[in-house]
């Protein structure tokens, strides 16, 4: 037999033979585990405040929630519920949905394992004793992760509460600003981040951000979405979208603005990485077709994963100038190895899939 046609036939039956990943089931989190974003078949979005009870914050913006009859989760710090035990139990009472965000807002990347497990129990025993009710989620202080942090998040029955949309409130903005930066960042399943209070500190430090929920929650609620709390939103999780061989998972998509004259389509992409993962080896493609016609390839890195919020990747796709309005078809796939020796990833998935490429779901429409 002729070497080619040998090495060919030996070539498909490997791949033939190599089984793919199955359809990825329901979402979940596990304790010790990072929930940053959930996929959902609904327009749900969840609101969460870090650094409280503050006064006069943390009251002010329970006005407002109540206002809206919107619930969110908060995020406290146990040297300020300890000031301000009544807030806790008015947060409790109004039904919103209480994380543990450590005992005196350390940075966990410059503590101990033994610092970081005493700051996480500290305050779940004074969070308990002030609502009746252990909290389910963690964020570290800073959202930054410290030695050993999920194995103690596992051991003290915790999921890691991350977020996927920020407008960076510990910064000077007006509340016209952090709301146009949330708003860019609106996906269902998307977990916003905001501020109540500014650390172990009161007083009026986060005013802005109360006048920007003020602001945001009927322009997302004009938009068709509806506020949980992360807890909510996890219950309504689905499937993510795909499964990679490499234990990656795609949870969802958020697509560009779509207008013609847009230079630049920024899509996001929300995974969720198994630990121990070489990030720097896989990279993500997106191909952009019309009809057959192939208008690119384009790439990018997975997300760092040093912090909770690094799980989201952007790319970047620089439109050609034959690329005018009409409707485009969008696939994704994921290599690992070197630009020279790149093997893409087998993937499982209910949506449409092609020489391990998976066709994401709606059409790239761009309007004139």
């Amino acid at each position: 037999m002729n070497k080619t046609i040998l090495s060919l036939t030996l070539t498909a039956l490997l791949v033939a033979g190599c089984s793919r990943p199955p359809a990825p089931a329901r979402f979940s989190a596990q304790p010790g585990t990072l929930l940053h974003f959930v996929p959902v078949a609904e327009k749900l979005v969840a609101l969460s405040f870090d650094d409280g009870p503050n006064d006069p914050c943390t009251r002010q913006l329970l006005d407002v929630l109540a206002k809206e009859n919107v619930h969110a989760t908060f995020m406290l710090i146990g040297a300020n519920a300890v000031k301000h035990p009544d807030i806790v139990q008015q947060i409790a009472a109004a039904g919103h949905a209480i994380g543990n965000h450590s005992y005196s807002h350390p940075r966990f990347d410059r503590s101990s394992p033994n610092t970081i497990r005493e700051e996480i129990t500290k305050n779940d025993v004074l969070l308990e004793k002030l609502t009746g009710a252990k909290p389910l989620l963690m964020r570290p202080p800073y959202g930054l992760y410290g030695p050993d942090y999920f194995e103690i998040c596992r051991a003290t029955g915790h999921v890691i509460g991350g977020w996927s949309a920020s407008a960076g409130d510990w910064n000077p903005h007006t509340p016209q600003e952090l709301t146009g930066a949330l708003l860019d960042q609106l996906a269902p399943g998307a977990i916003f981040l905001l501020h109540d209070g500014k650390e172990t500190n009161d007083g009026p430090h986060r005013v802005a951000s109360v006048q920007a929920v003020a602001q945001l929650i009927p322009q997302v609620k004009a938009r068709g979405y509806r506020f949980v709390t992360i807890p909510e939103l996890l219950a309504q999780a689905t499937a993510p979208l795909a499964a990679f061989e490499n234990g990656a998972h795609l949870l969802a998509v958020q697509w560009p603005d779509m207008r013609a004259g847009t230079p630049e389509l920024i899509f996001r992409f929300h995974w969720q990485l198994p630990a121990g993962l070489d990030r720097r080896a896989t990279r993500a493609w997106l191909r952009v077709s019309q009809n057959g016609r192939e208008f690119g390839w384009y790439a990018a890195d997975l997300p760092g994963g040093a912090d909770v919020w690094k799980e989201t990747e952007t790319i970047k796709v620089r439109r050609p100038p034959t690329m005018t309005a009409g409707n485009y078809t969008v696939e994704l796939c994921l290599t690992r190895g070197g630009h020279r020796a790149w093997q893409r990833l087998a993937v499982g998935s209910n949506l449409p899939t092609q020489r391990r490429r998976i066709t994401l779901p709606n059409t790239l429409v761009l309007a004139p």
